[in-house]
């Protein structure tokens, strides 16, 4: 839980960036504006911390694309949902460049080579978790520690009253300062009096009108979140400067600018010893003293065409920056090359046809996406432009996952290159030619076991970019059970053409080693693949029936009343007690739950299961995620 709410605050700072960087930019053009505007714009930024965006805007500069592909939660150990339904949309959709995306995380490898085979990611994040967390305390324990201080030095302070303001005198503060959450209340050194009294006054008031007490500590609490990122704390800084030049700007306004220079003095006099309340997040004092000085000297009433230019700038950062790109806009800046998709000759002759028809108009292929060619040839050139398809090496991919699963021999040689077809022959029987009959067939691969049908429960792409991709398939026998198959591709694409340059595929079957068990069960993700029998592939059910089948139970579902014996059998370990040894360990006192330890003993590495009894005390056992 930790490590997920730490992933979506990584990722929601990092889009702040570019609010907070327009927000900074915006503040040096509106140098003339009133600084209220300032503090209107760092509220747009303490939004954008707070909620995700959800409007979509043509005018979005804001990159992209999902902020967090599922995928990543998968690696970091983040993921508590079932993501294998979401398969396709996550690999036709864009990775922001600037997120943390599949790949950055998988460039540091699954697992390492040592004696606990742990997944360096999960425990990188994992981690840098555990580090935000403990700063988020500290930060909480600084703003703790501020409030009982403070509390503490103005306990005996004396009420006083001056006109309609109720103010305190403390002799253990040098600087004035308004403090407090619900009722806050002003408090001045004992030996502030006379007009200074009188602007201090004044200016505190002001504070308190603008409720300024209660948004500089939940400017404080953001911070505590995001205390990690320099941006987040650049804008709690400037946030706190200019809310006190706008105080300083309404007392101004007020009085009249003929008292500037008296306000400033009195500013000066409270400028000693300030540095206790600058770094204090609960209250308000006098800091940043030189520049809230010359502002107010240099203060003018603003024009209309000030104030005009100033809520202009207002409505453009948060049409800009508080949005994200339409969906097709998303789409056109994530793929800037021509790619298409070849389901067969035919189709792909009919895009050529599209294609050419737009070059002889004069027009400029920019992004081509295809997906269904269906009628291309056609289309007019209006529907051709217009017409949003979409595709990319993952679905490339894709397509050649289902057509593995589905035995479609056909499709299967259009996307192979031609020297590969005759490996192919061999290893999976593929076979091509025309029947009695003359008409052309294709077909390969065997009866059982297999990853029937298209159904993307029976495969899981693992990564698919730059000419390489990695797919399971969950392979069934009628038992039922599952064995994991991971296939290793090499493809290159040109001039509209998808060929598969290489292929492996390891059937991994008497798991020996860790490196073997995290290839098929990537970070020791159980749940959610079709290797969870209890809630996910259906056939636990089953199992359970046949293990109390008097008739079936000593032959393929012996040993699945044990956690061991079943963890062994269910996820495709070797059964062999000299290369890998099973220890057992009750984790509730109806021996319910256990966690299954393998220990590899040929790399001295270990595996975690935890392991369930879902149906009863004579239930089977099935595994699940540690």
């Amino acid at each position: 839980m930790i490590r997920g709410l730490f992933l979506d605050v990584l990722n929601q700072s990092i889009t702040a960036c570019y609010l907070i960087a327009a927000v900074i930019a915006a503040r040096i053009l509106l140098k003339r504006a009133p600084k209220s505007v300032c503090c209107i714009l760092w509220m747009l930024v303490g939004i954008r911390l707070i909620m995700p965006f959800s409007v979509q805007s043509a005018f979005s500069l804001m990159p992209s694309g999902a902020q967090v592909q599922n995928d990543i939660r998968q690696i970091t150990g983040t993921d508590t949902a079932v993501y294998q339904d979401e398969t396709a949309q996550r690999t036709a959709s864009f990775a922001k460049t600037d997120y943390l995306n599949e790949e950055t995380i998988r460039e540091l490898g699954y697992n390492n080579n040592s004696p606990e085979s742990i997944n360096r990611p999960f425990v990188y994040f994992s981690i840098a978790s555990a580090v935000w967390l403990a700063g988020m305390g500290i930060m909480l324990l600084y703003f703790m520690i501020s409030w009982f201080c403070l509390r503490r030095r103005v306990r005996m302070a004396v009420p006083k009253q001056q006109g309609a303001v109720k103010y305190y005198q403390c002799e253990m503060i040098d600087t004035p300062f308004l403090f407090g959450l619900v009722k806050p209340r002003i408090y001045v050194p004992l030996d502030l009096c006379g007009t200074d009294l009188d602007y201090v006054l004044k200016h505190e008031t002001a504070h308190e009108k603008r409720r300024d007490y209660l948004i500089k500590p939940i400017g404080y609490l953001l911070l505590t979140i995001y205390w990690f990122h320099p941006f987040v704390w650049a804008a709690y800084l400037l946030l706190c400067r200019d809310i006190e030049l706008a105080c300083d700007e309404r007392v101004i306004r007020t009085l009249g600018t003929e008292e500037k220079k008296a306000y400033s003095l009195a500013l000066l006099t409270c400028a000693v010893n300030h540095r206790a309340i600058a770094a204090c997040p609960v209250a308000f004092g006098e800091i940043g003293v030189k520049g809230r000085v010359k502002n107010v000297l240099c203060y003018k009433k603003p024009t209309f065409w000030v104030i005009a230019a100033a809520f202009t700038v207002i409505a453009v950062v948060t049409l800009c920056f508080m949005t994200e790109k339409t969906e097709a806009d998303a789409a056109q800046n994530g793929n800037r090359s021509n790619q298409f998709i070849m389901v067969n000759e035919a189709d792909h002759a009919k895009m050529q046809t599209a294609q050419t028809t737009l070059r002889q108009s004069g027009e400029e292929i920019i992004n081509t996406q295809i997906m269904d060619m269906e009628n291309a040839q056609d289309r007019t050139q209006a529907e051709v432009t217009a017409h949003s398809y979409f595709s990319n090496e993952g679905e490339y991919v894709k397509q050649w996952a289902e057509a593995f699963c589905s035995r479609d021999g056909q499709t299967i040689i259009e996307l192979t290159q031609e020297n590969l077809r005759e490996e192919l022959s061999d290893t999976l029987g593929l076979s091509w030619g025309v029947d009695d009959n003359n008409k052309p067939y294709a077909a390969f691969g065997w009866s059982s076991p297999w990853p029937w049908g298209d159904d993307e429960k029976n495969y899981r792409i693992l990564s698919a970019s730059e000419g390489k991709a990695v797919i399971l398939y969950y392979a069934w026998v009628s038992d039922p059970h599952v064995t994991v198959w991971r296939e290793e591709l090499s493809y290159a694409v040109q001039d509209g053409n998808f060929q598969v340059t290489s292929q492996h595929l390891q059937f991994l079957d008497g798991i020996c080693i860790a490196d073997e068990f995290y290839a098929a069960y990537p970070d020791g993700v159980i749940n959610g693949t079709m290797m969870d029998y209890y809630a996910y592939n259906e056939a636990g059910e089953t199992l359970n029936s046949n293990a109390k089948n008097p008739d079936m139970a000593l032959s393929g579902y012996a040993g699945l009343d044990q956690p061991d014996t079943a963890a062994i059998n269910l996820l495709n370990i070797l059964k062999n007690e000299n290369k890998v040894t099973v220890n057992v360990e009750y984790t509730n006192a109806q021996e319910t739950q256990a966690v299954v330890t393998f220990a590899f003993l040929e790399d001295a590495s270990t595996a975690k299961v935890r392991m369930i009894k879902p149906y009863g005390e004579d239930s089977i056992w099935l595994p699940q995620t540690y």
